[in-house]
């Protein structure tokens, strides 16, 4: 799965800028589930930190559903998941139709 997400990322323009910023702030300010959360970005990859006051895998697995329905594009999502005991991690991409797409490393714990 690393050799497909890879690839689609090289097939794509990753876009980093003040709009999707906005948006996954804007999504992740509502979330009741979240205690804090940051985002910055790193050479056109977006680092999500979400901390949530009592890990359980089956809410990380929620707040990932509800966060890939919240923002991601019409066209396309991918997404990978690691276990990492008190965490849980997710290398996720989405795209628009054009190839446009952003790219997260999204860390809940």
């Amino acid at each position: 799965m690393f050799r497909v997400i890879n690839e689609y990322m090289n097939k794509v323009h990753l876009r980093s800028d003040k709009e999707i910023y906005d948006r996954l702030n804007m999504y992740l300010s509502s979330c009741e589930d979240i205690d804090y959360y940051t985002v910055t970005v790193n050479h056109n990859i977006y680092v999500v930190d979400i901390k949530v006051e009592n890990f359980m895998l089956e809410l990380a697995e929620k707040l990932f559903g509800d966060f890939n329905k919240g923002v991601s594009y019409p066209y396309s999502s991918l997404y990978l998941r690691f276990n990492e005991g008190k965490c849980v991690r997710y290398r996720y991409i989405t795209s628009q139709e054009n190839k446009d797409a952003f790219y997260c490393d999204i860390i809940i714990s």
